[in-house]
């Protein structure tokens, strides 16, 4: 690999987790999400969605953490 040059982890990839030692980058429009204490993935969030009640249905996410419903 290139000096300065990190993997970028795809889609379903595995981005992090207790001992993990492989990338933890998503590629672009992704986000690195906890299944478990072990494994994080890197999923797409699903386009916006809008309630009846003009409220946002958009999870929100917080830097490896996962998706938590606003």
């Amino acid at each position: 690999m290139l000096a300065g040059v990190s993997a970028q982890v795809p889609e379903w990839g595995q981005c992090g987790g207790i001992g993990w030692t492989g990338p933890t980058t998503c590629l672009p429009g992704l986000n690195c999400f906890i299944r478990d204490n072990y494994t994080y993935t890197c999923l797409r969030l699903a386009a916006p969605t809008t309630s009846t009640d003009g409220c946002s249905a958009t999870p929100t996410v917080t830097a490896g953490g996962p998706a938590t419903q606003a």
